[in-house]
């Protein structure tokens, strides 16, 4: 989400009690310091600014929305971030809260979700723990479903799980690579748990299951159904 940047009013919250107004409030970002800027689209940032006039180091930005709710016509929060940030930027440490619920807290570079944090999904309470590059799942992480509880832990690709152990709650797990649409493909081996807690190894694969869809001039195949070839337990 971006920052709202022009048509604003700035008080300074960094000067004496008793500074006469010209001193604490401007239409412009004055100099460096800590101030509360007020937007005409109702959104606030309160934080630091640097001697190039940027918003640098502790701050909290909260963006407003008109309400939904029938006959409100007052302005209700949207989103906020709160956390550091650098020239301008958010950069650093910090938490945000989007429109949909939806709440990361972690690192940052350049406005991005970049480093390692967590990432809670308001609608499925599913949460993901782990890196992030320029804004995508990227490295390791793990992924748990809110409803099953089940996890994908192991290696992310562009925002895609890649390769690692899908974890099922009290029911074992399978361990394999796995395909852009989410689902396993190619060799893999299933761990499964009896009644009596005992642990029984199935080795196999994802194979095509069906014709594989030929893919049309300039566009990129569609991923083929699959089916769980195994090799028989012993």
């Amino acid at each position: 989400m971006a920052d709202e940047e022009s048509n604003y009013k700035v008080e300074y919250l960094d000067c004496a009690e008793d500074a006469p107004e010209e001193e604490r409030v401007f239409t412009w970002i004055a100099r460096a310091g800590k101030a509360r800027v007020t937007y005409n689209s109702g959104a606030v940032y309160e934080g630091e600014f640097n001697d190039e006039k940027m918003k640098h180091g502790q701050g909290k930005y909260t963006w407003m929305a008109a309400s939904e709710e029938e006959g409100v016509e007052e302005q209700v929060v949207s989103a906020t971030y709160e956390g550091e940030y650098k020239d301008g930027k958010r950069d650093g440490v910090g938490t945000m809260t989007y429109p949909n619920g939806d709440v990361y807290t972690g690192e940052w570079k350049e406005s991005k979700m970049h480093g390692v944090g967590t990432y809670k999904y308001k609608a499925s309470d599913d949460i993901y723990s782990g890196a992030y590059v320029e804004g995508l799942k990227e490295g390791a992480g793990t992924y748990e479903f809110g409803k099953c509880k089940s996890k994908l832990d192991g290696t992310w690709e562009g925002g895609t799980f890649k390769e690692g152990e899908w974890q099922f709650k009290d029911a074992g797990s399978y361990v394999g690579t796995f395909a852009k649409d989410g689902q396993p493909i190619g060799p893999g081996k299933y761990n499964f748990l009896t009644a009596t807690g005992d642990l029984i190894t199935q080795e196999g694969a994802y194979e095509p299951d069906g014709e594989v869809p030929e893919a049309a001039e300039g566009e990129e195949a569609e991923l083929p159904p699959r089916k769980w070839v195994g090799v028989p337990v012993k």
